[in-house]
C-alpha cells in the first residue's frame, strides 16, 4: 500500500512545474466528467471470484472547488463484467460459460491539487463509499449468482489537462487521466445456483475482501463563476 501511494505521488509530482498564469482550478468551479477505464483485481488464491471476468469501468464524477487547492464531490462508478475470450481452465469452458453482472460504487471524494497552473492540474484524491455487487456466471449451463454489498476506499493520483490554443485562450473542456488503488469489503447476501439458495457453510458465502488497480481516462467540462 505504501509503495502504491509513493508511485501515485511521484506520478503527479512530475507535472508540478510553475507557469505563472491563471490557475486551472478556482473556488466555486464545478467540474463534470465521464470516463472509461480498466481494472486489475487482486484476490486471495482460494477465492478468485473474478478470475475470468473482463471488467470495464464507466465512472461519472461531479466536483466543486472550495478554493484553489481543494475539491470535494461525488462519483458513481459502475464496473461491468464480461467474459474473457480465449480462456480454457479446468471446469471452465469459454465457449459455454458466460460471465456477467456488475460492481457499482457510490462514493464521496476529496481532491487536493499538488500543482494548480495554467491548463494543468496534478492532484491526489481520497475516495470512499458504498458498493453493490451482482455477479452472474454460467458454469456447465448453471447460473451461479453472488449478490452482496459493502464499502470501498481508495487513493488516486491524476492529471487534468484543460484544452486551449496557442493564443492562451482556455476552453471549458478538459481531459483527465488517473491511476488508483481501491480496497473492497463485500458481505454476501445471496449465493444461488439457478435461483436456488446454497447451504450457508459453503465458501462462496464468505465476505469478499480484495483490491483493485484502476486506470481511467475521462473527458469533462468546467463551469466557472466569476
Amino acid at each position: 500500500m505504501k509503495n502504491i501511494a509513493l508511485i501515485l505521488l511521484t506520478f503527479t509530482g512530475l507535472f508540478a512545474y510553475p507557469q505563472g498564469k491563471d490557475e486551472s482550478l478556482k473556488g466555486k468551479d464545478f467540474t463534470f466528467s465521464i470516463g472509461a477505464g480498466k481494472n486489475k483485481f487482486f484476490e486471495k488464491q482460494n477465492r478468485e471470484e473474478f478470475l475470468i471476468a473482463a471488467p470495464l469501468e464507466l465512472p461519472l464524477n461531479l466536483n466543486v472547488g472550495l478554493n484553489k487547492k481543494i475539491e470535494v464531490g461525488a462519483e458513481w462508478t459502475p464496473i461491468v463484467f464480461n467474459d474473457k475470450s480465449q480462456y480454457n481452465f479446468d471446469g471452465y469452458d469459454s465457449t459455454m460459460n458466460k460471465f456477467g453482472g456488475h460492481l457499482q460504487s457510490m462514493n464521496f471524494n476529496f481532491q487536493y491539487s499538488l500543482n494548480n497552473t495554467y491548463r494543468m492540474n496534478g492532484y491526489i484524491q481520497l475516495n470512499g463509499g458504498y458498493s453493490l455487487l451482482h455477479k452472474k456466471q454460467w458454469i456447465s449451463g448453471d447460473l451461479n449468482e453472488l449478490v452482496g454489498d459493502g464499502y470501498n476506499y481508495s487513493i488516486a493520483g491524476g492529471l487534468r489537462y484543460q484544452l486551449g490554443n496557442m493564443y492562451d485562450d482556455v476552453f471549458a473542456w478538459f481531459f483527465d487521466f488517473s491511476v488508483s488503488y481501491t480496497r473492497f469489503n463485500i458481505k454476501i447476501e445471496k449465493y444461488a445456483i439457478d435461483n436456488v439458495l446454497q447451504p450457508k457453510g459453503e465458501n462462496s458465502w464468505n465476505d469478499l475482501k480484495f483490491g483493485s488497480i484502476d486506470v481511467v481516462m475521462r473527458i469533462g467540462y468546467r463551469f466557472r463563476y466569476r
